[in-house]
């Protein structure tokens, strides 16, 4: 059986992990994306579309306000792309430009013969139908990730072709219940985990988009806590994601986010720290501690959020237990073959395999 995964970008190699992770079950999986990935990760089949991650197109973004991906937990609705007649007509038009540039690729990597088609992002290759009314015969999947179904919305199309759907976000569940929840997955077996901590101290912290992750509310506990205690503070930005884990690697603690401002509970950030064996930070609602297993984050608000970091930074014993929880956890929890076997499961109640 033949399986495609089509995403935006392969962003933090979610999509490329799950493409090919079919081959746990002896079936083939193959990626393919819209646009290179910009923290170096395999782009697949490369669709090479235009109007996406430009200089000019993420300038509009900042222009616009586009680039903010932030919505408050109170704000959490469904939201259906295209309902606003101008953003409608800008699909459409986006949609003839694309779909030339879809012709030159589609004979060529036969992509109209998969079997089963997971839309890693709910962008069924354009905005609109064409392309799901000449695959509806086959097993059509949308899989969210990140801020799309949060901030912009469900592809309407998509929403009623779709016979599976997934997400890997916390609080895409309370926007649509019928999403069904798959963790992040992360190969955590091929990292080497820390085995000595630094005689100073030093706190890491990669957001993708600082005002995503709370970075400024990060960064002006750390200026207070400083006045306190002795450590260092690393912001890794902007650098592909072979060389954020060497940085991350000299770490002694991690911070994934704090105050749920575009998300809940942690990211693939917050993976990686874990399976360095680095205790990590990150905010996780109670409302969502039952989808995580008894996870080792550090659980911590923004309201308290300096009182947790100072007890960290002055308590080797908890740095260690905690050391131990997250290599163990993240070893199993998140584990792609834990990750795939969930999905086959749903496969199976639909008899697709």
């Amino acid at each position: 059986m033949r399986i495609l995964h089509l995403s935006f970008e392969n962003f933090q190699d979610v999509p490329g992990l799950l493409s090919r992770s079919h081959s746990l079950f002896g079936h083939n999986g193959t990626l393919a994306t819209l646009t290179p990935s910009t923290l170096g990760f395999p782009n697949g089949i490369m669709l090479n579309y235009p109007l996406l991650n430009s200089g000019l197109i993420r300038a509009i973004r900042r222009m616009t306000g586009r680039q903010s991906v932030n919505v408050q937990e109170h704000e959490l609705r469904l939201r259906i792309k295209g309902e606003d007649l101008w953003q409608r007509m800008f699909f459409r038009t986006r949609d003839v430009i694309w779909l030339n540039r879809l012709q030159r690729s589609w004979r060529r990597f036969d992509l109209g013969g998969f079997d089963i088609y997971h839309f890693d992002g709910d962008l069924p290759f354009i905005f609109g139908d064409r392309i799901l009314k000449k695959i509806r015969n086959k097993r059509i999947v949308t899989h969210f990730f990140g801020s799309e179904l949060r901030k912009w919305g469900m592809n309407p199309y998509l929403r009623n072709f779709a016979r599976l759907k997934f997400t890997s976000e916390l609080d895409h569940t309370k926007i649509d219940p019928e999403l069904i929840f798959v963790p992040i997955p992360y190969e955590a077996d091929h990292i080497i985990p820390r085995t000595h901590e630094n005689k100073v101290l030093r706190i890491g912290h990669s957001p993708t988009r600082r005002s995503a992750k709370g970075t400024p509310d990060i960064i002006k506990s750390i200026n207070k806590l400083k006045k306190k205690v002795d450590f260092e503070f690393l912001l890794i930005e902007g650098v592909s994601n072979e060389r954020c884990m060497e940085m991350k690697r000299t770490c002694d603690i991690g911070i994934d986010q704090i105050g749920n401002y575009a998300g809940t509970g942690y990211g693939r950030s917050g993976l990686e720290f874990l399976a360095l064996g680095i205790p990590t930070i990150t905010e996780i609602p109670d409302e969502y501690e039952y989808l995580l297993c008894e996870h080792p984050f550090v659980n911590a608000t923004l309201d308290n959020f300096e009182d947790v970091l100072y007890r960290l930074l002055i308590d080797k014993r908890l740095r260690i237990k905690k050391r131990r929880q997250s290599l163990r956890w993240v070893r199993e929890y998140p584990a792609p073959k834990r990750i795939i076997t969930k999905i086959y499961e749903e496969y199976r109640k639909l008899h697709w395999v």
